[in-house]
């Protein structure tokens, strides 16, 4: 695998769907199912074989990694919308819907170097680079800018119009290489191929 490989699916009911989940995760919400649907589909698309789950375990900061082999994956879920990456190297991701950010919100994200971006951008890429350290919201936003993310890490975001509406994608991967994003927008009939 060479690529960054990533699978985006608007939400839908998986509770009549059997899901293979790891024994790492206490919620098997609907998310959940789902995500983990599109983590094996993108297993296996690269490498025509399934997950073991019992590979899936977390880290020292709660995220969940594959414990024996050199893949990286991470999943995001926004109101309507769920993405899954799996990369040769470390990645975080985000996905969020257009939204208004809270007034009370913008001092806790807003570094004073970030300029010319907007909110949900920023919020966007602040929550990849928080995932690809692997240390979630426990990352202070406004003590980093995005010129301090983008030095830090390579530093993709993109703007999707679907179904009339914006969605924000957002990655950050170690900066060692320079890798193209295989993003693929797909439906549960095309996910459910993949079941194995």
């Amino acid at each position: 695998m060479n690529d960054i490989e990533t699978f985006v699916i608007k939400k839908y009911d998986a509770s009549s769907t059997y899901v293979n989940i790891p024994e790492c995760y206490e919620s098997f919400r609907n998310e959940t199912k789902i995500a983990y649907l599109l983590l094996n589909a993108l297993h296996y698309k690269n490498f025509k074989k399934c997950i073991n789950m019992d590979t899936i375990v977390r880290d020292e900061n709660g995220k969940p990694i594959f414990c024996d082999k050199d893949l990286y994956f991470n999943i995001s879920h926004s109101k309507d919308y769920i993405a899954c990456s799996i990369a040769p190297v470390n990645i975080g991701i985000d996905i969020e819907q257009d939204r208004v950010i809270k007034t009370n919100i913008i001092e806790k994200i807003k570094h004073h170097k970030d300029e010319n971006i907007s909110l949900i951008e920023l919020w966007n890429i602040k929550e990849a680079y928080s995932k690809y350290l692997g240390i979630g919201l426990k990352l202070d936003f406004s003590k980093i800018s995005i010129e301090d993310i983008k030095e830090k890490s390579n530093t993709e975001n993109a703007i999707y119009n679907i179904d009339n509406e914006k969605l924000y994608f957002a990655m950050c991967y170690d900066k060692k290489q320079k890798l193209n994003n295989n993003l693929t927008f797909i439906t549960k009939e095309k996910l459910k191929a993949f079941q194995i």
